[in-house]
């Protein structure tokens, strides 16, 4: 592995080699959840060596034809690293979105769709907003939730929203409306009659209610549309929408060493009474070493599995 660092004006190349058995773990623990990560140390050491001209110095050694081909294979270069960056700044997101919940305990689930093939995403978010603000006037002036957007492959949109579980009854227009019936009410007020619905636990795949997720897994089933969605959204917008003022919780750094992948694997299986174990995944390769990823939750109440080794 290698960087470009510049120091005092000068490009300088620095060389990043894996420590074996030392590691960055990063823990985010909120409202009972947990998801760990750990990956190897690397260290990165001056080589003493210049690093590579820039760009423009380098391009002025060709001409003609070679410097055209040379110039079509450094933007090739550039849209790459922009795509690289793009899919990093997502992933950020999703990581953002899926703690909110989370933290929030965000545990209702609601689809908002369009029965035309409304395909213009900045329409739709336009909606979605009016949308929040009538809700929130309906439930009394509570409503917290994190929303993701999705286009279908017809190519309309529709939106996965996290919240928290209705209540029994809103007021709507000075009447009480049952809850269930409020969102769908209140989306075909700003989108047309019988233009769209408004799913409480949202839909499967198949157009069947979606029921059951625990909070992890809601958490994760609203936030992956993110990665999905992300070459279609504009950079400067958001990849995502949630209620103002809710922060994401930060994660504690620690460092381990002297330890094996294995024995740091055991360790992060050492799980408290009650976690339950929603996934993890394990990824391994000579360049950047181990990495590691596990993710807990509460035990719902009222059931009991095995405890976890």
């Amino acid at each position: 592995m290698e960087r470009i660092v510049s120091i005092c004006g000068e490009r300088m190349l620095f060389r990043g080699t894996v420590v074996e058995d030392a590691w960055e773990v990063y823990t985010r623990t909120a409202n009972g959840h947990r998801e760990l990560s750990f990956k190897n140390v690397v260290v990165w050491e001056d080589t003493g060596e210049r690093a590579p001209d820039s760009h423009d110095v380098y391009m002025q050694g060709f001409e003609g034809v070679e410097a055209a081909d040379r110039q079509a294979l450094y933007e090739k270069e550039l849209e790459e690293k922009r795509e690289k960056q793009r899919e990093k700044n997502a992933q950020r997101a999703k990581t953002n979105c899926r703690w909110i919940i989370k933290a929030q305990g965000l545990n209702e689930l609601l689809t908002l769709t369009y029965r035309e093939n409304q395909q213009d995403r900045n329409l739709c978010k336009k909606h979605f907003e009016m949308w929040v603000r009538r809700m929130k006037a309906a439930l009394g002036g509570k409503f917290v939730y994190c929303a993701s957007f999705e286009r279908q492959e017809r190519g309309a949109m529709h939106v996965h929203v996290a919240c928290h579980k209705l209540p029994s009854h809103g007021t709507r227009k000075g009447e009480k409306i049952k809850a269930w019936k409020l969102g769908t009410e209140i989306w075909r007020s700003i989108i047309g009659q019988d233009n769209g619905l408004c799913f409480v636990g949202g839909k499967t795949r198949h157009g069947g209610q979606r029921r059951n997720l625990s909070l992890a897994k809601l958490a994760a089933y609203v936030s992956k549309y993110i990665m999905k969605d992300y070459h279609d959204a504009p950079l400067e917008s958001n990849r995502y929408s949630r209620s103002n003022g809710l922060q994401v919780p930060k994660p504690q750094r620690m460092q381990f060493c002297g330890l094996t992948f294995e024995q740091m694997i055991e360790l992060a299986f050492q799980c408290a009474d009650g976690d339950v174990i929603v996934s993890h995944r394990v990824t391994r390769d000579r360049w950047s070493g181990g990495r590691y990823w596990l993710v807990t939750e509460p035990e719902p109440k009222g059931v009991h599995h095995a405890p976890a080794y």
